[in-house]
């Protein structure tokens, strides 16, 4: 029974002295067919490999060769060389056979796989290694060829050392091809001299890549971070090797399905895809972490994005795929899930022809429900596994894990309420909120408010360019509503409040069709409080609110409007954000009759913002100075519709006093009975009023005094186009006397307008 090989490198040393007996018998040949004049002339010293060097070089280069030499000693003659070659082939056969069966892995063996390579091809391989083990090689080669300028084997001589006669080199052409496993997986390159730009194919000389000699020479990996041996990779990719599994998060029926490919592999002769798909955050690359410690296996990341454009694009996915073959890691895509466009749509084919080439594991980060290409479904082995934004209870656990403050439980379910955010996100607002917490103290401690801001800060940045923030600066203290319209919007910030206790655990949400947010309709006459009601109630539920600009919106060509609102509530629906559509009229009319294409354009735009209002899990208000205006359909499926009424005189009077800060000084002739009694204005008015005549008292050096209010109404009733009573006005004279002011710009008399 044939003794196995200890080791790789103990394989690839009996392999070598079988190549080091074919180089012997090469040297004989070509030395029965030379003949030298002088072969010792110093002449000529340094342009040629004299005879006794290469006789020195092979009893000496390699030891292995010595076991072999003794057949064919005395016996210099080609049926000698055949039976020691025939004999060491056979010899090696049999030890790699047991080698095999014993579990002995031997890195020939696991490269023959991976690339599909014949024994051919594997004796190419090992020819091109010998002057990478030992340089006195490149003296062999130039020996041969004649040339002490060629160091590196040529095809002519690779095919003169392993092939009979003509015929099998001819054939043996195909294995040195662009599509043939040698020069497609890029494990040999062919190299011809600049001087001649373009030779025939058994000029060429055949130069090993340096990622398969170190994989060859080196029985494992070191375990760092980098690319071994993989210089055009190291830009874009990181090989790490996980020892522990990240903390994962997930429903129990995803947890079901992870656990069922942990426990079952794919197979590693097979290329296999899998498909993680998923917002960005909710846990893509700690599953694929996950998956590299379960299985053993490293992780090759490779940033996609910067590829893009690459004029060596698939050349470069190529050395990734083969890089994860060779080091046997997982493959992961980062970034695939943000490309997108025609360039993209051009590189697409290319991208997923090198991964079926290869036996890999690729992982493959996609959006939340995108579905591979359907060229894909053809594959050997897809995978898919859905990774959805995380329920309520699973925020609750996210917080507290990363949070890890018992004494801050007590908000958790507020945060896992208010912000829709996925694991990643958590992790990071909870890091943010300790940066914040640093600024003011060498000892700190987070506080709600650190928190709050955090959460909001994940949030902003998606919407941003397709909407506009508001500044939420008011709350309950300065809205002015009937009780009854406070009461509504009360409950409306409850049912966002308590909206997952009620859908998630009581189960409403599994009687619900689509999404679980809220939509609702502020009507009203202009500055009666539709947009600081708005306010207050982003205030009160810690959200951020976004104003959307109507005129990025419609377009007056066919299709524009609905992809601008696709991108909006895309972007709003992983922004957790408040959605405020002001004087919506525009957009969310009455659906007209259809007399031309374009009104069945316009009414094409109405239901698809029906339906992604619909779709969408969050808060949209809207706002209509006529709510007569408004399409029917939206008045039904409106959750909540507050009527803002043109304020009486009590509500006039409270709007008065709240619209002047706490610090403005007021004269003690300021009487807001009187004006909520004699001018009836909205709160958005009476607002105007308050600051002009702020302006006006600022000029005068003095206190905001019934004289400047009463003007400063006059120039809104002007703005309005209303006219006031010329009494009015003759009161504010009468104030301006008494209070003993100086107007030198202006005068309250009849001309004044």
């Amino acid at each position: 029974m044939s003794v196995p090989f200890e080791s790789s490198a103990a394989h690839l040393h009996a392999e070598l002295a079988r190549l080091d007996l074919l180089l012997q018998r090469e040297v004989w040949r070509w030395q029965q067919s030379v003949e030298y004049d002088s072969p010792d002339d110093l002449t000529f010293r340094g342009l040629y490999v004299a005879d006794a060097e290469i006789t020195a070089i092979l009893n000496g280069i390699y030891p292995g060769s010595e076991q072999l030499a003794h057949q064919i000693a005395d016996r210099p003659v080609e049926q000698a060389f055949e039976q020691a070659l025939a004999y060491a082939a056979a010899e090696i056969a049999a030890r790699k056979a047991a080698s095999l069966q014993k579990g002995v892995p031997l890195r020939l063996v696991q490269l023959q796989s991976m690339f599909g390579l014949d024994d051919l091809d594997l004796n190419v391989l090992l020819i091109a290694l010998l002057p990478e083990i030992d340089l006195r090689y490149e003296r062999i080669y130039a020996y041969l060829q004649d040339d002490i300028t060629r160091r590196y084997p040529t095809v002519s001589l690779v095919f003169n050392l392993l092939c009979a006669d003509q015929k099998s080199r001819l054939a043996a052409r195909t294995h040195l091809m662009p599509y043939a496993p040698l020069l497609r997986h890029r494990l040999i390159a062919l190299l011809s001299n600049p001087a001649r730009p373009h030779p025939p194919l058994p000029a060429q000389e055949i130069k090993l890549d340096a990622r398969i000699v170190e994989f060859l020479l080196t029985e494992e990996h070191a375990v760092v971070d980098g690319i071994p041996g993989g210089a055009p990779l190291r830009d874009f990719c990181m090989l790490t090797f996980p020892a522990v599994a990240p903390p994962l998060f997930l429903p129990p029926e995803l947890r079901q399905n992870l656990d069922h490919l942990t426990n079952n592999p794919p197979p590693q002769d097979t290329a296999t895809l899998i498909f993680l798909q998923g917002d960005p955050g909710t846990g893509r690359y700690t599953v694929a972490q996950n998956l590299a410690v379960a299985w053993h296996r490293p992780l090759l990341t490779v940033h996609l994005r910067p590829l893009i454009g690459n004029d060596s694009f698939k050349t470069l996915i190529r050395l990734a795929a083969r890089e994860a073959c060779l080091s046997g890691a997982l493959l992961y895509w980062q970034g695939y899930d943000a490309i997108e466009g025609s360039e993209w749509t051009l590189l697409c084919d290319d991208f997923y022809s090198v991964l079926l080439d290869y036996p890999v594991i690729s992982l493959i980060p996609t959006r939340e429900g995108e579905q591979p290409p359907s060229a894909l479904l053809a594959a050997p082995r897809m995978l898919r596994l859905a990774l959805s934004r995380p329920s309520y209870a699973l925020r609750c656990t996210l917080w507290k894990h990363f949070l890890q403050m018992p004494s801050l439980d007590g908000l958790v379910p507020t945060l896992a309420q208010r912000f829709r955010l996925t694991g990643g996100q958590i992790r990071d607002a909870v890091l943010d909120a300790r940066h914040r917490a640093a600024q003011r103290s060498s000892e700190p401690t987070i506080t709600a408010e650190d928190l709050f801001a955090a959460a909001r800060a994940r949030t902003v940045g998606q919407l941003n360019g397709l909407a506009r923030q508001i500044e939420v600066r008011h709350t309950w203290a300065d809205l002015v509503l009937p009780d009854d319209q406070l009461a509504q919007l009360h409950e409306l910030c409850d049912q966002m409040n308590y909206r997952s206790r009620v859908l998630d655990e009581w189960g409403f949400e599994r009687k619900l069709s689509l999404g679980k947010g809220l939509n609702a309709l502020f009507a009203g006459p202009s500055g009666t409080g539709k947009t600081m009601a708005a306010e207050v109630i982003a205030d009160e539920l810690g959200l951020d609110l976004f104003k959307i600009d109507l005129s990025t919106v419609v377009s007056k060509y066919v299709g524009e409007t609905e992809k601008n609102l696709e991108r909006i509530f895309s972007a709003a629906q992983n922004s957790n954000a408040i959605l405020f559509f002001d004087e919506a009229d525009a957009l969310f009319g009455k659906r007209s009759e259809v007399h031309d294409a374009h009104d069945r354009y316009a009414n094409v735009e109405i239901s698809y913002l029906l339906q992604k209002m619909e779709e969408y899990d969050g808060l949209v208000i809207l706002t209509t100075n006529l709510s007569k205006n408004i399409d029917e359909a939206f008045v039904r499926r409106m959750h909540w519709i507050v009527e803002f009424p043109y304020p009486e005189k009590e509500a006039r009077r409270r709007v008065w006093q709240v619209a002047f800060p706490a610090e403005a000084p007021l004269a003690p002739d300021v009487d807001f009975a009187l004006l909520a009694d004699r001018y009836r204005l909205t709160g958005g008015n009476i607002r105007n009023v308050a600051l002009t005549a702020a302006f006006l008292a600022a000029r005068d050096g003095g206190v905001i005094g019934m004289s400047h209010l009463l003007w400063a109404t006059r120039r809104e009733f002007q703005k309005m186009g209303r006219l006031a009573d010329e009494y009015e006005f003759e009161q504010a004279e009468h104030y301006d006397q008494v209070s003993g002011s100086n107007h030198q710009t202006h005068s309250f008399g009849k001309g004044a307008l």
